[in-house]
């Protein structure tokens, strides 16, 4: 370790290169400008001056390395090539952990010399960092910004630079940065020794159950940074609160909606300000006149606005989600002084527990939803956050037919960018604040250093984790994608600080949401609990009676071949899993496992073999996962979060899509089982449901038909009936089929008079958990076509599969570059892993983004029959 200490530090004290300052141009009032380009780091212990020296000399280049910000010491280090990824193989051990370093390995300057393009007058600006874990102290041009250093990984904090910038010359911003003062043991432990939990900041970074250590944790400059111009009146925390009473449905005439607006003004200057305070929004314009004095902050509500015909907001598969445009400003003298611009939605959220099954119900509008969704853990683990990466994330779970997100506590809250993509796509959030029963004393462990009464009283600092806490309410609370807020993970804060939460708090800044205390809590799910976690016979979904909203219960989930060979060597690939022996690598992946699953399919030799039946398990997993939950509608379940959708790092557990964006059989088994009207098999009664989750009716039709595996058909039956909005129809029994000694199929397709609304193909087998004959299925080769345009750098595909006279079994569509062979990602699939009865044929649309030509673009597909 003190060899690799040595080299890096070498390192980072004679890399020499030519540098220049890059120029700003300052904002007008009410907008910004980013700082997230042209800044450079270097290890703190070898700048021997202090930061108002640092900041007030000239910027000499040499020794400093370009930095990632936002991001973290970490990205920065490995952009610069000083250790190789950590997602491949066990590379995430040559990096020195904080522990075995001591924090001062990890404690950089961050600089970023600018030069003022051309300087305003009569403005005030404001530089604003939006996220620094854990500690910094802040110069500009020789002064320190601020009285105390600051703490904490979730506050804001802004500062008026307006006295020390230079208008001529070159200005040089300098952050020193120290990680978490308590970086915690990762000794294996769900957050290590759960020292970390006693700084307000992330808690799996010591490493959790599905995740390996972040070495850094996370320490940086790790969400924007920005200069913000006003007049002396700022204009902050605006707060909209949507009234829907009634019952109402999607689509007609709506009866009037009410909309309530407050904000926050401030007069930052030493003298009184009078001046109007304007409102805009959906055509209206409410206006005040305001005198503030000196350094004057008030709460300030606007006059109640009725919406006519409003277009309500919906959770995704109920409804669209419409959105309005507000914006709130103060004028002096008719200028500008300051203006915030947001969006909301108009809708309304309630919840009871209900019954009989005792869980929580929420109502959206008026009208109950059931809630499918996820839980999320962060987008990266290294927090190389975008805004691209989490509208694909967040369109992913809207294609599953999800409706909700649960944004886990032993993470972060989320950047306002994740709530925008969520409040487009219909998604509804899950809130968790940063706690977990891990780490903060829900149960003995031996792990952990505190005893449990302890890590109980997390964190440290009472006071900041209130002060984070109100500041991220403000920073996100007007989208209408918020649901709920939730304490922690599994067990409630510290008493002091649940109590302020449910009593102040929230009641003050957020009252119209629910707060539970934590993500267990009977008085918020009913039934306590949560879990299990692993792969399950099909049929205990359909069975077991678990809780009646359970807000974390999981299974598999590997990545395709492809994924894995970025994941490993190839002998590593080689060393498969079998039985309870795992390969160390494969454990450092933190591979869950799949039983003798795998096996129902036929001999795992290689690493393809172990991909290709990891994908149908996953598949017909998850499918029937969904399936078993949904023929319990209300009855049992009001609704169920999976563990997990996805994860930041390149595991091998619980995720429909993995790291790089690829998505797997887990996805498409997810999308099939949660359709808002949908036919299924119970694979238990062997009765044929359908389940209805939309606010409509349906008169539809049902036809089952059973398939020989030479595409003979051997049953069929048809069924119309009247489908109620959000209940459960049982139908017809299957036979079990004669003359088949094996697999065979159930394919169900559900029309609407003559529009076709979706299929459902199973694959079972007459002896128990044996699909071998699969591999034994007619050769055939679908015919495929695809046409492929292109508008700038997207791609829209649309392919066209139909089988001959044999079944095409579970075909795999993926887009790559034809001359590297590297796919391309992501992509979304309207459909994939497809299987097509004889003369089925379906049509499939691909969206992608490509700086690739289309020539080099192929569109491959895969097939078990082929």
């Amino acid at each position: 370790m003190r060899k690799i200490l040595c080299i890096i530090s070498l390192s980072l004290f004679t890399y020499v290169s030519q540098l220049h300052s890059q120029s700003v141009q300052l904002p007008d009032a009410g907008e910004k400008t980013l700082l997230n380009s042209g800044w450079y780091a270097r290890r703190a212990n070898e700048i021997k001056i202090d930061g108002n020296i640092l900041s007030s000399s000239r910027f000499n280049s040499s020794g400093w390395i370009n930095a990632r910000v936002p991001g973290t010491v970490l990205t920065t280090l490995l952009e610069n090539n000083y250790f190789p990824a950590p997602e491949f193989s066990m590379n995430n051990n040559l990096i020195p952990d904080i522990y075995e370093t001591g924090n001062e390995f990890y404690t950089f300057w961050f600089v970023r010399p600018f030069e003022i393009e051309q300087w305003q007058e009569g403005k005030q600006f404001w530089l604003n960092f939006r996220g620094i874990n854990y500690k910094a102290d802040i110069f500009l041009n020789g002064k320190r910004l601020s009285n105390t250093t600051h703490e904490g990984m979730f506050l804001r904090k802004s500062f008026n630079i307006t006295p020390y910038l230079k208008a001529n010359g070159s200005n040089l911003l300098a952050v020193i940065v120290y990680p978490p003062d308590y970086p915690g043991n990762p000794n294996g432990g769900q957050g290590g020794d759960a020292q970390i939990a006693r700084n307000v900041t992330m808690q799996y970074t010591p490493g959790w159950d599905w995740i390996q250590p972040v070495r850094d944790r996370n320490t940086g400059i790790w969400d924007e940074v920005s200069i913000t111009a006003t007049g002396d009146v700022k204009v902050l925390h605006p707060y909209v609160v949507t009234k829907v009473p009634g019952v109402r449905i999607p689509e007609g005439s709506q009866k009037d909606a009410f909309v309530k607006t407050s904000v926050e003004i401030e007069n930052t200057s030493a003298n009184l300000q009078t001046g109007t305070l304007v409102c805009e929004t959906n055509g209206n314009k409410l206006t005040q006149t305001l005198t503030l004095s000196p350094y004057e902050k008030k709460l300030v509500s606007f006059k109640d606005l009725t919406v006519k015909q409003p277009r309500l907001w919906w959770p995704n598969g109920v409804g669209k989600p419409e959105l309005y445009d507000m914006r709130i400003y103060f004028e002096i003298d008719g200028k500008l002084s300051d203006s915030h611009s947001l969006r909301y939605g108009i809708r309304e959220i309630h919840s009871e527990l209900s019954q009989p099954s005792g869980g929580r119900k929420f109502h959206v509008n008026g009208q109950p939803v059931y809630m499918t969704g996820g839980n999320y853990i962060a987008s990266d683990w290294l927090l190389r956050l975008s805004p691209a990466r989490y509208r694909t994330e967040v369109r992913y779970h809207a294609e599953m037919n999800l409706r909700m997100i649960r944004v886990w506590g032993g993470a972060l809250l989320e950047r306002p960018e994740f709530y925008d993509a969520c409040d487009e796509y219909g998604i509804l959030v899950f809130q968790d604040l940063w706690g977990s029963g891990d780490c903060n004393g829900a149960w003995e462990d031996p792990t952990k250093l505190d005893s449990r009464a302890r890590r109980w009283e997390y964190p440290d600092n009472h006071d900041l984790f209130i002060a984070s806490v109100e500041d991220q309410v403000k920073m996100i609370r007007n989208h209408p994608s918020l649901c709920l807020w939730c304490g922690a993970n599994e067990w409630p804060l510290a008493r002091d600080i649940d109590e302020k939460l449910k009593k102040d708090v929230f009641p003050r800044l957020d009252p119209e949401r629910l707060f539970a205390s934590y993500s267990t809590d009977s008085v918020f799910i009913g039934k306590q609990g949560d879990g299990p976690y692993n792969i399950q016979e099909p049929e205990w979904f359909f069975t077991y009676r678990s809780f009646p909203f359970n807000p974390e219960a999981g299974s598999v989930g590997s990545p395709e071949v492809e994924s894995m060979r970025e994941m490993m060597t190839e002998k590593e690939l080689s060393r498969l899993p079998r039985g309870r022996r795992v390969d160390n690598v494969w454990q450092y992946h933190r591979d869950l496992g799949y039983g003798d699953h795998l096996e129902r399919y036929g001999e795992v030799r290689t690493i393809e073999d172990y991909c290709k039946y990891a994908q149908a398990v996953n598949y017909d997993q998850y499918r029937s996962f969904m399936e078993g939950w949904a023929s319990h509608l209300w009855e049992w379940y009001t609704g169920i979060l999976i563990w997990k959708t996805q994860n930041p790092w390149t595991s091998l557990r619980g995720q429909m899509y993995d790291w790089f964006l690829d998505v797997n059989a887990s996805f498409y088994g997810t999308k099939k089982g949660c359709e808002s009207l949908h036919p299924q098999y119970n694979i238990v009664t062997k009765q044929i449901e359908l389940i209805n989750t939309e606010l409509a009716d349906h008169d539809v039709t049902v036809k089952a038909r059973l398939y020989k595996p030479d595409g003979a058909v051997i049953f069929e039956k048809e069924e119309s009936t009247a489908m109620a909005a959000n209940s459960v129809k049982r139908l017809f029994s299957i036979p079990k089929p004669e003359g088949v000694e094996g697999v065979y199929f159930l394919k169900l397709t559900l029309h609407e008079k003559d529009k076709f609304i979706t299929d459902n193909v199973y694959w079972l087998s007459t002896k128990p958990n044996d699909y071998t004959a699969l591999a034994n299925l007619p050769k055939t080769s679908p015919v495929i076509k695809t046409s492929l345009q292109q508008t700038d750098d997207n791609y829209t595909s649309t392919l066209s599969i139909r089988s001959d006279k044999n079944i095409s079994f579970f075909n795999r569509i993926k887009v790559f570059d034809k001359n590297s062979g590297k796919r391309i990602l992501p992509v979304h699939y309207s459909d994939n892993y497809v299987t097509l009865m004889p003369g089925d044929s379906k049509e499939i649309i691909l969206e992608f983004k490509s700086s690739l030509p289309k020539e080099q673009i192929e569109i491959a597909v895969e097939s078990w029959t082929k």
